[in-house]
């Protein structure tokens, strides 16, 4: 009976999480189908497909870009914990997603095609472990400071991002990163206004 219950408290407690492993892993599953309907595509969205600015997060290039994502999405769920669930989480994901989507549309026009959701999981690992209850201050600010260092990295002529491409199926997009960072950054500013 205890495992009963200890079972279906850890699948409340991790029900939004593990629905996006799923979706995701299902999306990864259909390819290439999901990422020619899914994908960020410049031309298409030009033409009304509006969509991929969001579902884009949501398909990849391999599977190995996939499982990678989903360990970074499993690391925000289990700092935010149950705070995953709450409709803040859930908000701030939607409005990471068409921030990042979005300005890799308008501020990147030499972008064709873009997939993955590091983009979005960069800020949504500060958000949560700002948002978090388990955590200090201290250890936020350093999530900020490590997080920030490597964003401010891949934007120099030092990073080479066609590292792992041999591994994931591309290159790197570092310029979703630094969207995905500033729409947490954004998002905690907002937060922090309206709190006082």
């Amino acid at each position: 009976m205890a495992a009963v219950n200890s079972r279906t408290a850890f699948l409340c407690t991790y029900r939004t999480p593990l629905f996006l492993i799923l979706l995701t892993l299902l999306l990864a599953a259909v390819e290439p189908w999901s990422g020619q309907w899914l994908r960020f595509d410049r031309t298409a969205i030009m033409a009304g497909q509006w969509w991929r600015l969001l579902t884009a997060h949501w398909v990849h290039l391999s599977w190995l870009h996939t499982l990678g994502n989903l360990g970074g999405l499993l690391l925000a769920a289990y700092i935010a914990g149950d705070l995953f669930n709450r409709p803040g989480i859930r908000l701030y994901l939607l409005f990471s997603m068409v921030f990042t989507g979005c300005g890799l549309y308008w501020f990147a026009p030499d972008l064709g095609f873009y997939v993955g959701l590091s983009g979005v999981l960069h800020g949504l690992l500060l958000v949560c472990v700002f948002r978090s209850p388990y955590y200090s201050r201290s250890v936020a600010w350093l999530f900020l400071l490590v997080i920030g260092a490597k964003v401010i990295w891949e934007q120099t002529p030092f990073y080479d991002d066609q590292a792992v491409a041999g591994l994931i199926g591309g290159r790197v997009e570092t310029r979703a990163h630094l969207l995905g960072t500033l729409s947490a950054l954004l998002w905690l500013a907002v937060a922090a206004l309206r709190k006082h």
